[in-house]
């Protein structure tokens, strides 16, 4: 178990911003994509892309820069473009194809490539502040698409404190000190969630920055799947992926799994065990290992712990529970309520394909101390 991934959370060490030449033409398109949405140009500029590059050579941060602008420029393509056809051409699906294969997950916009490897200091000689990170990538771009996503990269930066405290009290030390550090930093988490509302308008977000995330599973736009123009694999049979959530995020069931959080089974914890495909692998593997850890270790390691430890892990499970009634409620306010009056978007689906307002409750009610 890779456990030292939780000393420097999931947000990359190295991130890749420009593409080598041979990519200058995907770069060019990418940046310019606000633009090309905006005047309806996405097919046509899509056309004029080298049909295939060679991926061969790219290293694991240039890999995942490919990852991201394949996915925004594919997401482009399927939901900015005029007609109704469910093809994505050969120009972007066949490297898209290659690189999702080289990363093991699928070609489909993620968590992983939408928020984690898509930031930037703004002012690299001043430390990381939510206010000194910029977006890389957008679709249509403005402050709300911005921030919502910069909330996310604020979290994950923050998640690092948290998880390496848990990590050692559990692993390591077994220091009380540890788990007054990662209430500390929970709270920190909590704080952040609580600003999405200062530059992300629920209106603008239901209507400009939640359709491009869209994918193609449960979708009503996409009944029967999209079709990977050119790709051998797939046999031009259409594929079925979830599209980019939050839910694709590590933090929350790696929290779960060392505070001994469990959920029933229930159509959203299926959702969630699947979102595991779309995490980076070794997020993944992690996730898995320590599951398997909490359900036989666990108990031997919380056995000989003290009330004040149990009462210090029961102040972090409450800010745990916090955050997902929070989620639950921005869930309600940027989807639900705007689904209500707007007929642009698809109602009370997730993103992700899921009917979420029911099972997001009964998780929160299950995020409760277990009985360690």
């Amino acid at each position: 178990m890779n456990l030292d991934i939780l000393n420097q959370g999931f947000i990359p060490k190295d991130i890749c911003l420009e593409l080598p030449e041979a990519f200058s033409d995907v770069e060019k398109l990418a940046a310019e994509l606000p633009k090309v949405l905006a005047n309806e140009q996405i097919e046509s500029r899509i056309l004029l892309l080298e049909v295939e590059k060679n991926i061969n050579d790219l290293s694991k941060p240039q890999l995942e820069r490919a990852m991201l602008i394949y996915s925004y420029i594919g997401h482009a393509f399927m939901w900015g473009k005029k007609n109704n056809e469910n093809i994505i051409p050969a120009q972007i699906a066949k490297t898209w194809f290659k690189i999702s294969q080289k990363l093991e997950r699928p070609p489909i916009l993620s968590y992983a490539s939408y928020a984690l490897n898509n930031w930037k200091m703004l002012d690299s000689s001043r430390s990381f502040d939510l206010e000194n990170i910029v977006i890389v990538q957008n679709f249509l771009g403005g402050v709300d698409e911005d921030w919502f996503i910069m909330i996310h990269v604020a979290i994950e930066h923050e998640a690092k404190e948290i998880l390496s405290s848990l990590k050692q009290y559990f692993f390591d030390s077994g220091d009380k000190n540890n788990l007054e550090e990662a209430l500390i930093s929970i709270k920190k988490i909590n704080a952040i969630m609580n600003r999405m509302p200062e530059k992300c308008d629920p209106f603008i977000y239901y209507n400009r920055v939640r359709p491009y995330i869209f994918g193609w599973k449960n979708n009503p736009t996409t009944p029967d799947g999209v079709v990977y123009e050119g790709v051998d694999e797939y046999n031009n049979e259409p594929q079925i992926f979830r599209g980019e959530t939050g839910a694709q995020s590590s933090i929350v069931p790696i929290l779960d799994a060392l505070l001994g959080v469990t959920h029933s089974d229930d159509p959203l914890k299926e959702y969630l065990d699947e979102m595991r495909l779309y995490m980076p692998k070794e997020h993944r593997d992690l996730l898995n290992d320590l599951d398997s850890w909490s359900q036989t270790e666990r108990k031997n390691v919380v056995a000989d712990i003290d009330d004040e430890d149990k009462n210090l892990i029961a102040q972090i499970i409450k800010e745990v529970h916090i955050f997902r009634n929070k989620h639950l409620e921005y869930a309600r306010i940027y989807i639900y309520e705007q689904s209500l009056t707007n007929d642009s978007n698809s109602n009370i689906v997730g993103t992700g394909g899921t009917p979420f307002m029911k099972y997001l409750d009964k998780h929160l009610q299950e995020t409760v101390p277990s009985n360690d």
